[in-house]
């Protein structure tokens, strides 16, 4: 039997935002609920190259199928693909070609989900560092869910600025270069490896970080951890190589101050002051959204091989 491989045109058609939220979600409960098998992930990094990759891995009790990921970024360039596996048999059954975009768009909504669930309602205005793909995700998707009249971005070069501002004006928000100041709402989407800017989320009330993926990296000063609601999508990650983690280390939390993702998008969460969400990413996500996408892949006709492993 022929092993089926979907590139990406095809796996555009089937994720549609809709799909891709609601493996999400349920995803991440699912991890809150210990209903999932993550191992720890394996990064290589290739600094000469400005590259680095991600292999994760991850299975969801009840699902049909386990996946391994491997999602790469050289410069600006994002690739990668999903090796689909059979959980009753270890038969491989299908390959995601998708170029990196499951994971981006996996990322854009657990983003999104996490960010609306911790902001207050009325809150139409975010601020965005960052100037890459996943700034322009991060506010796509979260439009999905909440009216947003405005975004304020901020990034290193001036030109990428531009550009993405220009990206948010043509979806019909007003678009300001000018992502320091006082955002109550802040989406950091950085490769940094140092803290960005403190003056960006002094007047904050929500921070998502989602930049802060492996070893070294570090977005979110310690401080604004202090006194908030902390929400990690996975406890042992974040702490390992999280912006949450950073914090820890530094004195500045306990590192059993968090609680799950999962659970607030379940539960919701009292307000504070402030509150603080640190996505790292993790394998059992990307093994709902791919298995979403072979499903449905399989009822439209798209995946051709014969019947699904019987759930």
């Amino acid at each position: 039997m022929t092993l089926p491989v979907l590139g990406l045109p095809e796996i555009s058609r089937i994720a549609t935002p809709e799909l891709v939220f609601t493996a999400v979600r349920d995803a991440l409960i699912a991890h809150a609920e210990g209903r999932t098998s993550v191992p720890p992930p394996m990064v290589l990094d290739f600094p000469a190259h400005a590259g680095d990759c991600h292999v994760k891995a991850g299975y969801v009790e009840g699902s049909p199928y386990f996946v391994v990921k491997i999602a790469s970024t050289f410069g600006s360039v994002n690739n990668g693909l999903m090796l689909v596996v059979d959980a009753t048999s270890g038969t491989p059954a299908a390959v995601l070609a998708d170029e990196g975009k499951l994971t981006a768009w996996r990322t854009a909504a657990a983003g999104a989900l996490i960010t609306d669930a911790m902001t207050p309602v009325g809150v139409d205005e975010v601020a965005v560092l960052g100037t890459g793909e996943q700034a322009l995700l991060q506010v796509r998707w979260l439009r999905k869910l909440r009216p947003l009249r405005r975004v304020k971005v901020w990034g290193r070069r001036p030109e990428a600025v531009s550009r993405l501002c220009a990206a948010f004006a043509k979806d019909g928000l007003d678009a300001r270069p000018d992502g320091l100041d006082g955002a109550v709402c802040v989406i950091a989407t950085t490769a940094a490896r140092e803290p960005l800017p403190g003056e960006a989320f002094r007047s904050a009330i929500q921070i998502t970080g989602i930049g802060t993926d492996m070893p070294g990296k570090g977005e979110l000063p310690v401080e604004v951890f202090a006194g908030a609601v902390i929400a990690t999508d996975d406890h042992e990650q974040c702490l390992d190589h999280g912006d949450f983690g950073n914090a820890v280390r530094a004195g500045v939390v306990a590192d059993d101050a968090d609680l799950a993702v999962g659970a607030v998008l379940r539960d919701g969460v009292e307000r504070a002051h402030r509150s603080v969400a640190d996505l790292t990413g993790i394998g059992a996500v990307d093994a709902a959204v791919a298995a979403a996408v072979v499903a449905r892949g399989v009822a439209s006709g798209v995946v051709k091989w014969g019947p699904l492993p019987d759930q």
